[in-house]
């Protein structure tokens, strides 16, 4: 689809107040599975600085932050004349997924170590699905993953390895434990299921 400026500001507003509500200042904790049924944990953290590199839209000037950017999504303030799009094509796909990603749970049942031949894209963690996926890469300040890219593909396309996440906690930054689940995967027997120890404390579902 052909975005212009106009519509990108309209899906950037609308999904900046999602990114707020359900990601902004929280931590995720995705509970992942292999093929032998053992059971793993990664975390990542959403900031909001971190919003617009996952629209592909860039700063038409070095003076705005993505912080600005940010705030100027929510408050309904983003002009054409604050941003670009991406000289390799990219930022239509974005905008494609935006809507599925941008969620409580980033509509992820898949997690995996990024290895694609994509030259220009760098990550390092994907969690998606088979239609999108946003790529994570260790805050080197926080040592935290935290999103830097989205991409509409297939995320087996594009990852060694992948997981098949079970579950999903949700906790604000600067809460001490995990307690709300925002997904639950299907078809699982529970009662063979291990949590990893430091996450034992979770209740497992009944069934």
């Amino acid at each position: 689809m052909n975005y212009s400026k106009d519509d990108a500001i309209r899906i950037v507003t609308k999904y900046s107040e999602v990114y707020d509500k359900e990601l902004n200042g929280r931590n995720l904790l995705f509970l992942c599975m292999d093929k032998h049924k053992a059971v793993s944990y990664i975390e990542f953290a959403f900031h909001d600085y971190n919003f617009m590199h996952l629209t592909g839209l860039k700063p038409a000037c070095d003076g705005l932050k993505a912080t600005d950017f940010y705030r100027r999504c929510l408050g309904h303030k983003l002009s054409p004349d604050d941003f670009a799009f991406a000289p390799d094509g990219t930022t239509p796909m974005k905008l494609d997924v935006l809507p599925l990603v941008i969620c409580r749970n980033l509509s992820a049942n898949m997690v995996g170590d990024f290895n694609s031949p994509h030259p220009k894209l760098y990550t390092e963690k994907a969690a998606g699905s088979t239609k999108a996926y946003i790529g994570f890469v260790k805050d080197v300040l926080t040592s935290e993953y935290v999103p830097n890219t989205v991409v509409k593909e297939d995320m087996r396309m594009s990852v060694t390895d992948y997981k098949r996440v079970i579950a999903v906690y949700r906790k604000k930054r600067g809460e001490e434990k995990y307690a709300e689940r925002v997904y639950l995967s299907g078809k699982i027997d529970w009662s063979r299921i291990q949590y990893p120890k430091v996450y034992s404390y979770l209740p497992k579902p009944e069934g």
